[in-house]
């Protein structure tokens, strides 16, 4: 799904050609000043909003890497704004917000985030969820005041690993009956990429973004296909971190489709159909050396 942000950021200009041409091109983003605050509008896919963001930090250092996301900014709305943003008249919102018109059952107007001056302002991403209920929102998806508070607090985390030359991470793992086995890989990964040597070593795998790496974490008997279900449609590549043995963690860099470097799995007689333990055990025996980067198309 994809989420429109609207950034405070730093470090770059906006009376910057070069710049702005790269948040359009690029991003098909708008970075303007406002009140002597530089706002970023800018929108990226993921599974939930944090996941977008997430995404968009990784892409947007690797395309302006002076640029520093600050915090979201909560774009706050008053009646008039509304009314302009809806089409409709400040009497018609009014009403809406002193529940007079299209009431919606169970779910009364958004409470207001504060006053500005002597009017009351409302964050518009809960105006706008309010609104689809009656059919007047804009349609665009925008993250909730808890995703937007987790946001900001992961921001400075997110591109301080990436000050330090580390790419961002996201290891991730299915949920059935096996989940209990998939933790212990997802464990021993966290534990290996806190030490720095084994990092850099993660970093160096291949992959078509530089500073951000998805882990998918599997055991032995899942289906190839269901790891590339888990990288999903908005990550072209990532690593398969699946336990061989008691104490070891073995990871392959994989692809979705295939990219400069990597060889099909289906070279190898495997299909989607094949499980994760057919893969490790053509890399144990040598016919495909586990440092292959691999498409598992």
């Amino acid at each position: 799904m994809e989420y429109e942000f609207l950034f405070v950021v730093e470090g770059v200009s906006a009376e910057d050609d070069h710049v702005v041409g790269t948040v359009f091109d690029e991003f098909d983003g708008l970075l303007a000043t406002t009140r002597g605050r530089r706002l970023l509008a800018v929108s990226e896919s993921g599974d939930h909003p944090v996941d977008a963001a997430h995404r968009l930090v990784a892409r947007l250092r690797a395309a302006l890497p002076t640029m520093r996301l600050v915090r979201l900014d909560p774009d706050l709305v008053g009646i008039a704004d509304i009314a302009e943003r809806t089409g409709r008249s400040r009497q018609n919102v009014a009403q809406w917000v002193n529940g007079e018109r299209h009431a919606v059952a169970g779910r009364p107007f958004p409470a207001p985030e504060g006053t500005v001056g002597r009017s009351l302002v409302w964050r518009w991403a809960e105006v706008n969820r309010w609104l689809e209920h009656i059919g007047a929102s804009d349609g665009v998806a925008r993250p909730s005041r808890e995703d937007s508070l987790i946001v900001d607090l992961m921001l400075r985390q997110w591109q301080d690993q990436l000050d330090d030359g580390r790419p961002l991470l996201k290891v991730i793992a299915a949920s059935d009956d096996r989940t209990e086995d998939r933790g212990a890989v997802m464990r021993e990964v966290e534990r290996l990429v806190r030490r720095p040597e084994a990092l850099r070593q993660v970093a160096a795998l291949p992959r078509n973004e530089p500073h951000r790496l998805v882990i998918v974490c599997a055991v032995l008997l899942d289906r190839l296909e269901d790891v590339l279900h888990r990288l999903g449609p908005h990550d072209v590549s990532g690593v398969l971190a699946v336990k061989t043995s008691e104490d070891m963690v073995h990871l392959t860099s994989i692809a979705s489709v295939p990219l400069p470097g990597t060889l099909p799995i289906t070279g190898f007689g495997l299909t989607g159909e094949a499980t994760v333990g057919d893969l490790v055990l053509l890399q144990s025996d040598g016919t495909v050396a586990p440092s292959t980067p691999l498409a598992l198309v």
